[in-house]
């Protein structure tokens, strides 16, 4: 068997082509029944957001097009997008995802939202059942580490998310906030971040909600709510617009910001992948229009140190992880090697035990082999822990050999 992954992201694709490779929830569990259904697939996860998207894949087809069949998925010629995929495989893949999961490897350096994507991709992936066993330890060990390196190197101290990003950067380019209207469509855990970043910096916030929601929905403290067919009747009152929905279609065109809008100085934040915003829209004279791919944060000396840092604990991570995976084959011996222990020490015990009353030892010999198994089974996974793959192997099979 071996862990595959196939993906894009910022770093290989702007947002016009990371966008052909998007996912809605319907077309992941689609691709995920269609790819598990082949034969020598045991498991498979699919992550699909903003910045990237990338499938995890555990199987023994060694030989498989996962590019080709990716391509053809989404309807795309191999030869004009195969280039901005990228195949790993093994170690590699290991050592990626932890690294993404963590935040490494985000457009926003550090960012938190990442760790959440990769936890609700694993979630999905079981609840349509294509996740295996290996792929649940793989993303949990993922999380774990990322999880690790947030709280020894990046702890709570800094808004790390696009949006945070996007309000830097304007600032900096002499934009303010306080006391501006601005609109947020959306209402996602991109557009509640959005929305509260602008709270905290002192604008008046108005956030898209859509009608067939039932229930309680929650918008950020202070901000107000329209509906979300409502959203061009408010835009000639705003300065700033964002847009941040996971929806495959358009929130605002060209057209009907013509039909509606004067001609104040606007500017629009698109903050989705697919894009929200027609493109065509900032074609306009009084709109500015950016997208995700604007807001690249500079890397400071304090983050350089940070990431050598990371780097070291995703090492320990993958190897915790990879030591575990070569020794899997293994397990049915250890198991094996439990049961063998723990029948010979009942053995050994019976005897003594048959001099004692009848009902005492039918009632204990059954706690000991159960006690034996599990000491013994403690003792060589704290085997495996120590030694690497080769060495514990050995062990195996000289304990097999000697027991047996």
């Amino acid at each position: 068997m071996s862990i595959r992954m196939i993906g894009t992201d910022h770093s290989l694709a702007g947002v016009e082509i990371r966008e052909k490779f998007s996912f809605t929830g319907r077309q992941a569990e689609a691709l995920m029944e269609e790819w598990k259904a082949r034969e020598g697939v045991y498991g498979i996860v699919l992550l699909s957001t903003c910045n990237r998207m990338e499938i995890y894949i555990n199987t023994e087809e060694e030989k498989a097009d996962y590019c080709g069949l990716l391509c053809e998925n989404r309807g795309l010629e191999k030869g004009e997008y195969g280039a901005y995929l990228r195949e790993r495989s093994g170690r590699d893949a290991v050592r990626h995802l932890f690294g993404m999961t963590a935040g490494l490897y985000s457009l926003i350096l550090g960012e938190d939202q990442i760790l959440t994507q990769v936890k609700e991709a694993l979630s999905f992936a079981r609840e349509k059942y294509a996740a295996d066993k290996v792929l649940e330890v793989l993303f949990r060990q993922a999380v774990t580490t990322a999880k690790e390196i947030k709280t020894k190197i990046h702890p709570v101290r800094r808004n790390l998310s696009a949006a945070g990003e996007a309000v830097k950067k304007l600032k900096r380019q002499g934009e303010v906030f306080a006391g501006r209207k601005c609109l947020v469509i959306g209402n996602g855990v991109m557009g509640r971040l959005t929305a509260q970043t602008l709270l905290e910096e002192g604008a008046e916030v108005t956030v898209t909600v859509r009608q067939y929601h039932r229930g309680i929905v929650d918008i950020p403290a202070g901000a107000a709510r329209i509906d979300y067919g409502e959203r061009y009747k408010i835009l000639p009152e705003c300065d700033y617009v964002f847009s941040a929905t996971a929806s495959p279609n358009l929130t605002l065109t060209r057209e009907r910001l013509e039909m509606c809008t004067g001609n104040r100085k606007q500017i629009f934040v698109d903050l989705a992948v697919p894009r929200d915003i027609e493109e065509a829209v900032g074609e306009l004279s009084f709109v500015t229009l950016y997208d995700v791919d604007d807001f690249v944060p500079d890397i400071s000396p304090e983050m350089k140190r940070d990431l050598e840092e990371a780097d070291r604990l995703i090492e320990e991570g993958v190897e915790a992880f990879w030591s575990r995976y070569e020794c899997r084959e293994l397990i049915p011996a250890v198991k094996g090697i439990c049961d063998l222990a723990a029948a010979d020490l009942c053995g050994r015990l019976e005897k003594p035990f048959r001099k004692r009353e009848p009902v005492h030892s039918e009632e204990l010999l059954p706690v000991v082999e159960e006690s034996a198994g599990k000491v013994v089974a403690r003792l060589l996974y704290a085997l495996r822990d120590e030694l690497d793959a080769e060495h514990f192997r050995e062990c195996v099979e000289i304990l097999e050999r000697r027991l047996r």
